[in-house]
């Protein structure tokens, strides 16, 4: 049982090592993301610095689950199968990829960014100008519709016409 603890002692001291990385990865990120933003002008808000509050709380979720995982694996193969499990595999796995997700956030070019939310606006502002185009056309028509009622009374109206 001794050795089961120990090596439950390490795979705990190496967890922790991981979400730390992963914590300093989100720094950079944070640090990138705000150094962008006053590149390109933008006004730096509580919403993003909320959304990394929830990247946060998301990440370190993901690496306890893992952490779980991982100490499970531990107990029963130290157990059942009389291995030693004493490497964090499956939270060392997560801490790699999330890890790598940040990299990719801070080398991503703050144009592609820039142009991604602008397609976003550029579309969103098509179906409004699309509606907005459509309720103008049918107003004209509408309109037209009117008037040519409106003259074909008055035209017979003119012509005295009598159905006696």
């Amino acid at each position: 049982m001794q050795e089961v603890l120990q090596g439950l002692g390490l795979m705990c001291m190496v967890a922790v090592l991981a979400m730390v990385i992963v914590i300093v990865a989100m720094a950079v990120d944070l640090v990138s993301g705000i150094r962008k933003a006053k590149m390109r002008g933008e006004a730096r808000t509580s919403y993003g610095f909320s959304r990394s509050l929830t990247k946060f709380l998301v990440y370190q979720g993901i690496l306890l689950i893992a952490t779980c995982i991982d100490v499970l694996l531990h107990f029963g193969l130290s157990q059942f199968m009389e291995q030693n499990y004493t490497i964090p595999v499956v939270e060392l796995l997560m801490a790699i990829i999330l890890c790598g997700v940040e990299l990719w956030s801070v080398y991503e070019k703050a144009e592609d960014k820039e142009r991604r939310r602008a397609a976003k606006i550029a579309q969103a502002g098509m179906t409004l100008v699309d509606k907005e185009a459509l309720a103008g056309v049918l107003a004209e028509v509408l309109k037209e519709f009117a008037t040519k009622k409106k003259e074909a009374v008055t035209d017979i109206d003119d012509d005295n016409v009598n159905f006696e």
